[in-house]
C-alpha cells in the first residue's frame, strides 16, 4: 500500500469525522461532548460517539464550503490504484481575514455542549492573539485540525499532512501556526515548530506553536 494525499470532498466528511473523534477521545472531545451526560439512563457512550461524529461531519462540510482547504491521506493499492481507506486529514486556513460564515450546515446533537464549545473557541482566539498579536493567525497558514487514525500511527501520516500545509506556507513566504494537544507536540517539534506557550484549556493542556520560515529554510 502507498499513502497518498488528495483534496478532501464532502463525501469524505463522515470518515474524517470518525477519525477525529477517535483521535481526540482523550483530550478535547470530552469537553464538547461531556461524559456527565452518561449519568442519564438514556445516553450511552456509543450515543456520545455517534453524536460527535454527526457534529464533526457537519463541521468539516461547513469549513469546506467556507473555502478552508482540507486534505486527506489515503491508502492506495499500488497494483490497482484503488483507494482502500482514509487514514487521516488536515484542515487548514489560508492567511487572511476570516471569510463569511456558512450557516445552516452545522448539526448540534442534544449531547453537544454549545456553551463549552464557545468557551474553548474563545480561549483559542485569546491565546492566538496573546501569542501572535492582535491579528491572531491572520498572517499565518493555520492548521485548524490534524487527525490520524489511532490504529495507523507511526506510518508518517501526520508528517505528510503537516508538510502539505508547510509547503504552501513556504511557497507563499509565510509562517505557520497551530494549537497542539500533548500527543501532537513531539511531531510538530520534529517538523520545525517551536512551542510558544502551554496553557490550560478547561482541564486540557494545549500548546501554541509557530513554524518560522526563516528558521526552516531548505
Amino acid at each position: 500500500m502507498t499513502i497518498t494525499l488528495r483534496p478532501a470532498t464532502e463525501a469524505d466528511a463522515p470518515s474524517i469525522a470518525r477519525i477525529a473523534t477517535a483521535a481526540f477521545a482523550d483530550s478535547l472531545s470530552p469537553l464538547i461532548f461531556p461524559r456527565s451526560k452518561l449519568a442519564t439512563a438514556t445516553v450511552t457512550e456509543a450515543d456520545l460517539t455517534a453524536d460527535e461524529i454527526t457534529w464533526r461531519t457537519s463541521m468539516y462540510i461547513k469549513r469546506m464550503r467556507e473555502g478552508k482547504p482540507c486534505v486527506v491521506a489515503v491508502d492506495v493499492d499500488e497494483s490497482t490504484g484503488e483507494e482502500k481507506e482514509i487514514l487521516g486529514s488536515a484542515h487548514w486556513q489560508k492567511p487572511g481575514p476570516e471569510g463569511p460564515e456558512v450557516l445552516g450546515v452545522e448539526v448540534r446533537p442534544a449531547t453537544y455542549d454549545k456553551d463549552m464549545f464557545a468557551k474553548v473557541v474563545e480561549r483559542f482566539t485569546t491565546k492566538d492573539k496573546e501569542t501572535l498579536g492582535p491579528r491572531g493567525h491572520e498572517d499565518y497558514w493555520y492548521a485548524i485540525l490534524i487527525s490520524v487514525d489511532p490504529k495507523q500511527h507511526r506510518r508518517g501520516i501526520g508528517r505528510k499532512l503537516l508538510n502539505w500545509g508547510l509547503e504552501h506556507a513556504r511557497k507563499e513566504g509565510r509562517d505557520a501556526y497551530l494549537t497542539a494537544t500533548d500527543a501532537g507536540v513531539p511531531l510538530y517539534k520534529v517538523c520545525g515548530f517551536q512551542s510558544m506557550e502551554t496553557y490550560d484549556c478547561y482541564g486540557v493542556l494545549l500548546t501554541s506553536m509557530v513554524w518560522s520560515l526563516d528558521k526552516n529554510q531548505q
